[in-house]
């Protein structure tokens, strides 16, 4: 009976001593954006575990940040031609000229403040206002599934000239499109356009091999007749495409290297140290068949080591190939660009660990954690997406430049940029490798830094940006959004139609989601059963038995009834409703029109589902032409119209 006075005793002083290293923790990590908990989708605050905040902590300190520090203190936001009582000092523009500061600065970009006192501030002189695009609609397509009669296994960029050309006939206003980022030039391409191995550069399995300057000196018949069969196999096999393309690239490579044409110097000349950072990891991932850097040896994984350098040298023919590779890829999206709508580039919200975006900037890279969500109502058990995420204060330390570069990449092409996640502005929850979904944190981010360089090379372009507002968001973001004129993205799966906001842009599902036909046959469901994923299967009822009443279609009929007149049906009615949404532009998926039933990609899933492989069952020039996208289109042009 003595001991239990000391055994309680023992538990007080070991609960006390766990809450002093918990407030520790959350003492040192506050400043640096990491967040103690966070408020979730259904309204409940949840509190993030000690042991994750500790791992955070361990990441810091590997990564140099010292505890306590606010690096976002060295970051000055100003609008030109404004007042700001921080001006002051002497400032480097961005153009390279030197002057004195007295309170103001003209040029919108990124400048250096050197104030008298001796410190130095990176400054971000931004207009205050994204444009904002007219009342329209278009299409949204994931270009991987959009194959046409000249498509190798793969929708390429003469696809997406093609889709842009008939969206523009149609009336459309725009078109927005997967992410066309670069993947590694190895046997077996990630699948995956959100995991990319470089968002500031393209994926050549979207190359027109026939389109490339040279090929028509070039006997490619016998690539051509293999590439094109791969159409008859609705799954995507990258591997195959990959092979056949590289096959043709070098083949016209050989006709062409020794007399390339002035436009193709002066833009590699113009790119510098990143595309022969890029080309020259693209060289090393090839000979080695792998991205995986951290497992090449010791001294390749340095961009700027020595070794490195040599091996660009020794190599500098193949270098110089994929650099070639890149200015055709970047040639032939250009122009599919500007076939008459506005191209809505999707930007993935990471990278992959074993990618150049990773080796190039890894020094501010923590690999011990992976991007996520948190649990909701949509995902039960949380998401990992796999990407690992940018410290904060160290990207702050780099002057944006991993985010500029990435956003000005984009938008050389594109008229307009879609932000996957745009949450990421704000925070991102980071997800330890070693513990579940439900036990990640989120970390704040320098947000009014980020928002300005957005505006800042928007505004170079005159292009327009989305801000995919989907999940669990914290206040304040979606009118801040509105405020800076950043469109919203809503999906009819998830919110009324009626509830889309005007700064937006409106869609019946996205990459993750449910199709119409996927829905209202019961398919999804099925495929959810088999793959053994959870969901509120009550949710998802209910929308089916809304579908089938906006679409007439008895709620009580089976699904193995359903016929392709239901499908049609209910698609139509789906996109009347979606026609009339308050959203500036409204957008009609490609799968939709064509009575797909399965999801692009299965959230969370790995090797159960085929993720990011199932092309369009028909050439997407039929399917665009099809009856029932005329009806789509019909639906648009006049219900959109009649409220300008």
């Amino acid at each position: 009976m003595n001991d239990e006075p000391e055994a309680v005793s023992e538990q007080v002083t070991e609960q006390v001593s766990e809450q002093e290293c918990r407030q520790a923790l959350v003492s040192r990590l506050s400043p640096t954006g990491v967040s103690a908990g966070y408020v979730n989708a259904a309204g409940g605050y949840v509190v993030t575990g000690t042991k994750t905040l500790a791992l955070v902590a361990d990441t810091l300190t590997q990564l140099g940040v010292a505890a306590g520090s606010d690096a976002l203190s060295e970051v000055l936001i100003c609008t030109p031609g404004r007042y700001h009582p921080g001006l002051f000092g002497t400032i480097v523009k961005e153009s390279g000229r030197t002057c004195r500061a007295a309170g103001y600065v003209n040029e919108a970009g990124y400048h250096t403040l050197y104030l008298d006192s001796g410190g130095r501030r990176f400054v971000i002189a931004a207009p205050e206002q994204l444009r904002i695009p007219d009342r329209g609609w278009g299409w949204q397509v994931q270009l991987y599934s959009a194959r046409s009669a000249y498509s190798w296994g793969i929708g390429d960029f003469r696809d997406l000239a093609m889709i842009c050309r008939l969206a523009a006939e149609q009336g459309a206003s725009c078109v927005q499109v997967s992410p066309v980022h670069a993947t590694a030039p190895i046997s077996k391409p990630q699948d995956s356009p959100y995991s990319p191995a470089s968002r500031e550069f393209l994926n050549l399995l979207h190359v027109a091999v026939g389109l490339v300057p040279g090929a028509d000196s070039v006997d490619l018949s016998d690539l051509a007749a293999q590439g094109q069969a791969l159409n008859d196999d609705r799954i995507i096999n990258r591997a195959a495409v990959w092979q056949l393309k590289l096959t043709a690239l070098e083949r016209i490579w050989e006709t062409v290297r020794d007399d390339l044409p002035l436009e193709y110097q002066s833009w590699r000349d113009g790119q510098g140290v990143p595309l022969n950072r890029f080309a020259t990891w693209s060289t090393i991932a090839e000979q080695l068949d792998t991205p995986k850097w951290m497992s090449w040896p010791e001294e390749l994984r340095r961009p700027d080591g020595d070794v490195v350098h040599d091996f660009a040298e020794h190599n500098a023919e193949r270098v110089e190939f994929h650099t070639w590779c890149q200015w055709v890829a970047a040639q032939q999206f250009y122009w599919a660009c500007h076939c008459g709508v506005d191209v809505i580039a999707d930007v993935a919200v990471g990278f992959d660990a074993n990618s150049e975006d990773a080796w190039n900037y890894q020094d501010a890279v923590c690999f011990d954690f992976e991007i996520g969500a948190p649990p909701d109502t949509h995902n039960i058990e949380g998401q990992r997406w796999g990407l690992p995420p940018l410290l904060p204060a160290k990207l702050v330390e780099a002057d944006f430049r991993p985010f500029i570069n990435m956003v000005r990449a984009t938008l050389t092409h594109a008229s307009a940029l879609r932000l996957d996640h745009v949450m990421q502005l704000w925070r991102l929850y980071w997800v330890p490798q070693s513990l579940p979904a439900t036990e990640g944190v989120y970390v704040y981010y320098p947000v009014d830094a980020l928002l300005a360089i957005l505006r800042v090379e928007a505004a170079r372009r005159g292009a327009w940006v989305v801000g995919e507002d989907m999940g669990t968001v914290a206040a304040g973001v979606r009118e801040t959004m509105a405020i800076i004129g950043l469109l919203g993205n809503r999906s009819a799966m998830r919110t009324p139609v009626s509830d889309f906001p005007e700064l937006g842009v409106g869609t019946s599902s996205t990459h993750d989601q449910v199709t119409v036909a996927g829905l209202i046959t019961g398919s999804d469901v099925d495929d959810l059963h088999r793959i053994g994923k959870g969901a509120d299967f009550t949710q998802i009822a209910n929308t089916r038995r809304g579908l089938a009443e906006l679409a007439r279609i008895d709620p009580e009929k089976p699904v193995a009834d359903i016929t392709d007149d239901d499908i049609h049906a209910a698609v139509v009615a789906r996109y009347r409703l979606l026609a009339a949404a308050p959203s500036r532009v409204v957008l009609v998926t490609l799968e939709d029109a064509a009575m797909v039933r399965e999801r692009p990609n299965m959230p969370g899933t790995t090797g159960v589902y085929p993720n990011w492989c199932l092309a369009l069952p028909r050439r997407v020039d039929e399917v665009m032409r099809s009856p029932l996208a005329r009806a789509l289109v019909e639906v648009m042009g006049t219900r959109r119209l009649s409220r300008i």
